[in-house]
């Protein structure tokens, strides 16, 4: 009795306030509809990072890859608004990738890693993730 429609049917019972949205739920059409939001995520520790739908395009393209004044290959993804990582150091333009834009370290706020970068401008922010440092989940 541990079934998917038992456990539906006992809380269709024990309340009639969530009644109209446990009918639903009886309807496996609708359990099909039913949407996960996704995030992206640090891939060491899996904490979430920010969303897929606050990726965007700079300089017409929300990948880019640059290499740093070490050889260092970075390839990043562009996003608006990162809510897992925490911004350290001093504003730099030294080396910048982006024209304009002085960036800080962006850390994940739960392993501490580096996970890329806060550009910011007189006018714009973003951050660029390095892309073998996160995923989607």
């Amino acid at each position: 009795m541990n079934t998917l429609s038992s456990r539906l049917t006992a809380l269709k019972t024990s309340t009639t306030a969530t009644a109209p949205i446990i009918e639903d739920l009886n309807d496996e059409s609708k359990l099909n509809e039913v949407q996960y939001e996704k995030f992206i995520i640090c891939r060491q520790y899996s904490h979430q990072l920010t969303k897929p739908t606050l990726a965007i395009s700079i300089n017409n393209s929300h990948e880019h890859a640059f290499l740093n004044p070490y050889g260092h290959i970075f390839q990043l993804k562009c996003f608006s608004h990162v809510f897992g990582c925490l911004i350290n150091g001093t504003p730099s333009f030294e080396f910048t990738w982006f024209s304009g834009y002085s960036w800080q370290i962006a850390i994940c706020k739960k392993c501490f890693s580096h996970l890329g970068w806060k550009f910011t401008s007189d006018s714009n922010s973003f951050f660029g993730l390095i892309k073998n440092k996160i995923t989607i989940q």
